[in-house]
């Protein structure tokens, strides 16, 4: 959403003009536990930043689908890991494991992501620092 909104702003772009592509991280798989919903309290909210970031980023999401369409919006995620998340800083099973669920992923999406990546772009002056001032 971020980026849609920085791209209508600075460009005199259409949004029906603009195809988005958003990958996802696997994401661990998230359900209410008994004592959330019988009990409450913070013991049983204590990992409810987790739930607030999954649903944000579902809003995020279906914000842009409703600007663009969505048929305009391709979200590419795995399925979420039900048991053992790979932790952020395992570097050997993320490795291991990570280019095996991307190839599954680009296979399942492959004919979106080939008419995403079929037309040649523009390239992009990135400004890195202050702009040079002419006299």
């Amino acid at each position: 959403m971020t980026a849609l909104v920085d791209a209508m702003a600075c460009y005199a772009i259409d949004r029906h003009q603009i195809d988005i592509l958003s990958l996802g991280c696997v994401e661990s798989e998230f359900a209410f536990t008994k004592g959330q919903i019988a009990k409450g309290g913070i013991w049983h909210w204590r990992e409810i930043i987790s739930a607030a970031m999954r649903l944000q980023s579902q809003n995020a999401l279906g914000q842009a689908g409703l600007q663009v369409g969505q048929d305009r919006l391709l979200r590419v995620d795995g399925a979420p890991m039900k048991s053992n998340p790979i932790d952020l800083d395992d570097y050997t099973r993320s490795a291991a494991e990570l280019p095996v669920i991307a190839a599954s992923l680009v296979k399942q999406h492959e004919e979106r992501l080939a008419a995403l990546f079929a037309a040649p772009r523009p390239p992009y002056k990135a400004v890195y620092g202050p702009r040079s001032q002419d006299p």
